[in-house]
């Protein structure tokens, strides 16, 4: 009994490491997708989850470099943090990255939310509260937000 349930969570284990592998593998571009998919924030979302990022990450910090030394950590650290900069690129169109880019790769997303809350201010003053809430609903929803993040940018707006 005791054996067969060690083998169970051993192999849980084993399981979420060969997952969490692939895709880092995938991320820092060593792996692609089956069927030549597009590597791009919204395939990664659908395939892994939407905490995939956090997953990576904490995995990352605790199982693939924990036998590492300070300095491979570093450079290890800061490679997946290049490729995961370059993924969160894709959420945007050109139009949009040659708008928000100006302050650097690193900033896009920063700049992007600081241009949509001003665009949301300008609605609020042109349409009213009521109006806002229903257009950001819709807009939450066409880039599945969670509540939590719909709820945020109101209260940056309002």
């Amino acid at each position: 009994m005791f054996r067969s349930t060690m083998v169970r969570m051993c192999a849980a284990k084993e399981l979420h490491n060969q997952k969490m592998l692939t895709l880092y593998k995938i991320v820092t571009g060593d792996m692609g997708f089956k069927n030549k998919a597009p590597v791009k924030d919204a395939t990664v979302t659908e395939v892994f989850g939407s905490g995939w990022s956090k997953d990576l990450k904490t995995w990352f910090e605790s199982d693939f470099t924990s036998k590492m030394d300070k300095a491979d950590k570093d450079a290890a650290g800061a490679r997946l943090q290049k490729y995961l900069t370059r993924l969160s690129l894709t959420r945007y169109t050109t139009r949009e990255l040659s708008e928000f880019m100006q302050s650097g790769a690193a900033a896009v997303d920063a700049t992007a939310e600081a241009h949509n809350i001003s665009q949301a201010k300008e609605f609020l003053k042109a349409n009213g509260e009521a109006a806002l809430k229903a257009h950001v609903d819709a807009e939450a929803a066409n880039a599945n937000w969670t509540a939590d993040q719909k709820s945020a940018f109101l209260k940056k707006v309002l």
